[in-house]
């Protein structure tokens, strides 16, 4: 397995004066006003003031551009041209991991859209996300998700849920591996995929539309893995030795929030550089 990611590069407290910091949401994106209104049962003139304290202090966890920009309110799944199979494959009683699900916002929408929160599981190496998920959606006490923190280069990674998963989600956070470790993520993920036609990955991650590659930020040290459609491919090529039928869609680095600044969405330097949807399907012969 590979080694242990050191996320921070020494660096103890992230700094704010960055691009892809925004100080200020002045407006709450309509989907997760409707979340905060009827799922977390919060007035309308509370709802800013709590998104920044969790974003503030999530900040300070890791400062990944999602979090400073407060595009976790864009509850990325449900942008995905796959949702609408998801969700009704979620509510036949379809078990779905939510891989690298940060503060959970992606269980939170399929909840409300009417997903079983039973048949739901959220994975990722940050317990203190798993908290502050809690604590954003106030539902430490109702929520029957499970929310599991691992590390996915462990060689027990999720064991229990070996071969029982029937999707899998994965939000920005490929991109955040090198390709050889995003070749030991997707072995993992085929171990946990129940063994049958339409097992399904989706999500997004960074892209460009020509060659894949790797870039450094100077948040806290960490690169970044620019993928296209044809490394994407490769990747599931190295992974399995099953036959996986892949869609992708590239389209602007962009926010589902219409509040979100231009130079936050302008800190990758390039308008090469896209998001990728990415939608992809075990095809068993036999």
């Amino acid at each position: 397995m590979p080694a242990v990611v050191d996320w921070t590069n020494g660096v103890t407290e992230a700094s704010r004066e960055v691009e892809w910091f925004q100080p200020e949401l002045k407006e709450v994106p309509a989907i997760a006003k409707q979340i905060f209104r009827d799922y977390s049962r919060l007035v309308d003139d509370d709802i800013i003031g709590h998104i920044h304290r969790v974003r503030d202090a999530a900040w300070k966890i890791l400062p990944y551009p999602c979090i400073g920009c407060f595009r976790f309110l864009d509850f990325p799944a449900c942008i995905s041209p796959a949702y609408p199979e998801v969700i009704e494959r979620a509510k036949a009683g379809e078990t779905l991991l939510d891989l690298g699900c940060g503060l959970g916002q992606d269980i939170r929408k399929l909840i409300y859209d009417g997903a079983p929160a039973e048949n739901l599981i959220g994975a990722d190496s940050e317990s203190a996300f798993h908290s502050l998920g809690y604590e954003l959606f106030k539902d430490r006490d109702t929520l029957k998700a499970r929310l599991i923190t691992s590390d996915v280069f462990a060689d027990d990674f999720l064991e229990e849920f070996r071969g029982k998963v029937d999707i899998v989600f994965m939000g920005s956070f490929l991109h955040l591996f090198t390709f050889d470790q995003q070749i030991t993520i997707m072995k993992q993920v085929s171990r946990l995929l129940r063994h049958k036609s339409g097992s399904m990955i989706f999500g997004r991650h960074m892209a460009i539309s020509d060659a894949g590659g790797t870039f450094k930020t100077n948040a806290i040290g960490w690169s970044l893995y620019y993928h296209s459609p044809d490394t994407f491919q490769k990747l599931l090529d190295g992974a399995s030795e099953e036959r996986w039928e892949l869609s992708t869609n590239l389209i602007p680095y962009s926010s589902a929030s219409s509040t979100v600044s231009d130079s936050a969405m302008t800190w990758q330097k390039g308008d090469h550089v896209k998001q990728m949807y990415f939608t992809a399907k075990l095809q068993l012969s036999g």
